[in-house]
């Protein structure tokens, strides 16, 4: 059935409920660079800037070599922390970064504000930090960041705008040496696209990310907000999940936040085995936080 002027009504459907609801409220503080801003600090070095895409020449030269004389990570034990701390603005959020990311190998956030108490935490801590803007809110820059106890051998970022607010979202890839082993490990931070109308922005986002993963053929492990709150985006996720061969963590207690009975934050790995996982409850940000421990799989060797 139509209205007098001939246009059917507009059907409400989850997708377009969630951007109506939300976009105002992203909006409203937030100025969007025109350029991709991926922001690097070696500890103690000054910050430095880059275009940071993901070029071929960049995935064959940085992520492919080995480097004797770069600190590695252990086989036997990568911790990491996967956390949406929500830009910052619930209170807390830094007193329980400081807490979840001792002792963790790898930190992987998400709408992480580059303000000077997270950067002050991150020097606390003697980590090597890249991150990749997406958008700057109050003033500051904001996006997905990873952070780790040893420098990564090389990293580069993605971006895609919403369709719907044309706020961007922004993935991050970085790979690192593991000890006993030739192939490097690449971990790659999602923040997923959110406010569209259909599923083809959230398919060419990851479709650009699996682009890249391909050319890795050693272990990996992809975490972050996946923003998978329907059906045909937890299809896409796990259809993407199946052509890299990555599987998804299984959860002994699963605290982890839900969108529409979904949950969107995820860590996908392979080549690597899980030894212990935690889902943290907070009030400090309106995602849970993950923590996880890993060792690398160890190969069968084959028969003689």
């Amino acid at each position: 059935m139509t209205n007098r002027v001939g246009f059917k009504p507009l059907k409400i459907t989850k997708s377009i409920l969630l951007s109506i609801l939300l976009c105002g409220l992203t909006l409203g503080c937030t100025l969007i660079p025109e350029q991709k801003q991926f922001v690097s600090s070696l500890q103690d070095l000054p910050l430095t800037r880059s275009n940071g895409s993901c070029s071929d020449s960049i995935v064959a030269q940085e992520f492919g070599r080995t480097d004797s004389s770069t600190a590695k990570l252990s086989a036997d034990s990568i911790s990491i922390l996967n956390w949406n701390i929500y830009k910052g603005q619930k209170q807390e959020w830094d007193t329980d970064l400081l807490q979840l990311s001792q002792s963790k190998d790898i930190i992987i956030l998400q709408e992480a504000p580059l303000n000077d108490r997270l950067q002050e935490i991150l020097n606390q801590e003697n980590l090597y930090w890249n991150l990749n803007s997406a958008f700057i809110f109050n003033g500051t820059e904001a996006g997905v960041l990873v952070a780790s106890s040893v420098p990564p051998l090389g990293s580069c970022g993605l971006r895609l705008s919403e369709p719907i607010i044309s706020v961007p979202k922004t993935i991050l890839i970085s790979s690192y040496t593991i000890t006993d082993s030739t192939e490097n490990l690449l971990v790659a931070n999602i923040h997923g696209i959110n406010f569209s109308l259909g599923v083809g922005a959230y398919q060419k986002q990851l479709d650009s990310l699996q682009d890249v993963l391909t050319k890795h053929t050693g272990p990996i492990i992809l975490a972050g907000d996946f923003n998978n709150w329907s059906k045909k985006r937890t299809a896409i996720m796990l259809k993407l999940a199946e052509k890299l061969s990555l599987q998804p963590l299984i959860y002994t207690k699963d605290s982890r936040t839900t969108f529409w009975g979904d949950p969107v934050d995820h860590v996908l790995y392979r080549g690597l085995e899980p030894v212990s996982h935690t889902v943290h409850t907070v009030t400090s940000s309106d995602h849970n936080p993950i923590s996880v421990t890993f060792r690398l799989a160890r190969k069968e060797p084959k028969p003689l």
